[in-house]
């Protein structure tokens, strides 16, 4: 079993992950490995037993432990625990309810170190959740993610020093008989969440409800003489759906040899949107299951196209994907020819609906010579590397003028964070990392660790085509003490003018609900600028956005709590709305150059009140978008600025607008184009 305690002022926890790394230095045939694993539970007064065991690729080898505390041997007295050196044996007395890292320290007498590091809750109470998961007919489900979060918040402990007021939040996972069992709760009222551990699997809150805000409220009473049984029934998906596309070239040529691979947005962003809670689930196999966004995964589906005609048909379940196509000799993208995995469109498959015309089109890879860059991303406290997405994003004013065709580069880390971007056109470039699991995503920069791009340091690939080596990512853990089941939402949009009306989304910005200095949770804004901040604690937040190449709005600060009104403990969600203003030619909004001018029609159509309209434009230049209404009088502006060649996309709310026919025109370069748009309210 593996439990959280959440409290609003502890801002050094992290999750009961445990995770093992050898000393670089060491020899192959010397690689230390942990075999064991804790328990990352505990009761006050009773001491808590772990006994460590490695092995090294030596068998000459003999392996001795020490006490392993990392950067909290500045927070510990250092008799908190102590390491038998011959058996690994840990033991430790906790005095206090609260969160302790503990850690043991393998080296092997050829030189080989390891290092194992956990969390240990410490809980005061005698209280026990516990019952079987399986599915409606009857079959037991393994692996389910069980969490459990206290809603009266009264709780409270003295830990490192700090006397907080917060609330205890427990986690642990069905075993292979779909039993489950949480004891040492503090009595209290919870609301338990059941994490699917399949794409096959509906998640849920209990008893079968689907938000936090109807889940039923269990009270856990202090005596484990009383634990009803607490159990739980996860719901199969709908029927697959038929999704059909096509992949070609750009010449609208079939490419014959590709592949069309669908994966769960949730999965593909780790991102907790209250249904999926993929950061809990990477928490606990990121490591040892294969997590890539090209991988072999219950939540990867790969699809064939048609050798003679480069079309696909596949039949998938219902929900949100994130798809691309790849072919050799042909640079991946992205749905709606994006390269950035932060910009993709969400495809969403919905039930008894075919989705169709999922079309891609791939360019040819440059006959350049091309570089590559590689690094380690790693966790700042522990110095242990962390599997993550890799985002690499060109400057485009910085490029040289032979590689202006702006890109951007997605590639998965192996399990313990290294990574390699290879076919890199030269340009200048951010390298980003998106942590799988419970870690704010950070750029690369030379001095610290930072998720803010202004603070990134830019790598850069030259005519020649060098490999940069050493390109390391620096991570921290989001804040644990803020571990709950509220959250934040909202807009983020970019301005072009001064228009009141003007609303321009901003796809692709992330947005930070920030405590004590600490990032405890956050979102990537979706195609229409919305983002949800789920999965977070009643207190006080700074939140703020950050997109590359945008200037940083001011924070604001929220306040959240869980609703009491007639016992519900439903979540209190905040609203805030960003707008940020372009400061750079940071390639963010723009995938491979266009061949030709082009205007889309605008979707949906008719419309009520909002509509997206894409446009695309060969080359660099002035660029403006305007609305008219059926008597040609201009009605709004939507762009007027020096734009890069690319594609574009722009949002238009028309809630001060009557119902009826109105037209938008783009202009650029010396090409015009206009369609007509159907507002219907």
């Amino acid at each position: 079993m593996k439990l959280l305690y959440s409290t609003l002022l502890l801002t050094v926890l992290v999750f009961g992950l445990v995770v093992a790394q050898r000393n670089p230095q060491q020899t192959n045939t010397d690689k230390i490995t942990f075999t064991s694993q804790p328990s990352t539970t505990g009761i006050v007064s009773i001491t808590y037993k772990y006994t460590a065991k490695a092995v090294s690729g030596d068998s000459t080898a003999k392996i001795k432990y020490f006490p392993y505390m990392g950067i909290m041997a500045f927070i510990y007295p250092s008799n908190l625990y102590a390491v038998d050196s011959l058996t690994g044996l840990l033991t430790f007395t906790p005095k206090t309810k609260g969160w302790y890292t503990l850690g043991v320290m393998a080296r092997s007498t050829k030189g080989g170190v390891a290092y194992q590091t956990f969390f240990v809750t410490i809980a005061g109470g005698n209280g026990i959740v516990q019952g079987r998961v399986t599915d409606t007919n009857k079959t037991v489900i393994k692996g389910a993610i069980i969490e459990l979060f206290n809603v009266s918040s009264q709780t409270s402990s003295s830990i490192f020093g700090f006397q907080s007021n917060g609330s205890f939040s427990f986690w642990t996972v069905s075993e292979a008989s779909g039993n489950y069992r949480i004891s040492g709760i503090d009595p209290g009222k919870y609301k338990l969440f059941a994490i699917s551990p399949s794409s096959l699997y509906d998640s849920q809150w209990y008893d079968g409800k689907s938000s936090a805000a109807l889940a039923d409220v269990i009270t856990v009473l202090d005596s484990p003489a009383v634990a009803p049984a607490t159990d739980i029934v996860l719901r199969g998906k709908a029927p697959n759906v038929l999704v059909s596309g096509s992949v070609k070239d750009d010449t609208k040529n079939p490419i014959k040899k590709a592949e069309v691979i669908f994966v769960n947005s949730n999965f593909a962003l780790n991102v907790d949107d209250s249904v999926d809670d993929f950061r809990k689930f990477f928490d606990i196999n990121a490591v040892k299951t294969d997590c890539r966004l090209d991988g072999v995964s219950q939540q990867v589906l790969h699809i064939k196209v048609d050798s003679t005609n480069g079309t696909f048909n596949a039949s998938i379940p219902p929900g949100s994907y994130i798809a691309f196509a790849k072919a050799d000799g042909y640079v991946t993208e992205f749905y709606q020819e994006q390269s950035s995995l932060l910009l993709a469109t969400k495809i969403v498959v919905i039930q008894n609906i075919p989705t169709t015309n999922i079309n891609f089109t791939l360019a040819q890879v440059p006959p350049i010579v091309l570089g590559s860059i590689s690094g380690i991303v790693l966790d700042t406290s522990k110095d242990v590397g962390i599997p993550s997405r890799i985002i690499v994003s060109k400057d485009i004013w910085a490029a040289s003028a032979t590689s202006r065709t702006p890109r951007v580069y997605v590639v998965d880390t192996d399990s313990l964070g290294a990574y390699s971007v290879g076919r890199v056109q030269p340009g200048t470039y951010y390298v980003l990392a998106l942590p799988l699991g419970s870690y704010a995503p950070a750029y690369y920069s030379t001095d610290t660790a930072s998720n803010r791009w202004k603070k990134a340091s830019t790598v850069t690939i030259n005519e020649s085509g060098n490999n940069l080596s050493g390109i390391n990512i620096y991570v921290r853990q989001l804040s644990v003490s803020a571990s709950g089941y509220a959250g934040i939402s909202g807009k983020v949009s970019t301005k072009v003018n001064s228009t009141v009306r003007l609303s321009i989304a901003l796809p692709g910005a992330f947005v930070y609900a920030i405590t004590n200095n600490q990032v405890a949770g956050y979102s990537i804004t979706d195609n229409t600028g919305a983002f949800s901040v789920n999965g977070i604690a009643p207190g006080s937040y700074s939140v703020t956005a950050d997109n590359l190449g945008s200037t940083e709005p001011s924070a604001s600060t929220v306040l959240l709590s869980y609703n009491n009104i007639n016992y519900n403990y439903s979540p209190v969600t905040a609203t805030i709305n960003f707008s940020l203003s372009s400061t750079t030619g940071v390639e963010t909004s723009v995938s491979i150059q266009p061949k030709e001018f082009e205007l889309s029609q605008n979707y949906p159509n008719p419309f009520n009140p909002t509509t997206t309209i894409n446009y695309a434009i060969q080359q660099p230049g002035m660029v403006v978008l305007k609305v008219y209404n059926i008597v040609g009088q201009e009605i709004q502006t939507l762009v007027n600025g020096y734009q890069a060649a690319g594609k574009y996309q722009v949002t238009l709310n028309a809630d001060y607008l009557s119902s009826g026919v109105y037209f938008y025109r783009l202009q650029s370069s010396g090409n015009t184009s206009m369609r007509k748009m159907v507002l219907l309210r």
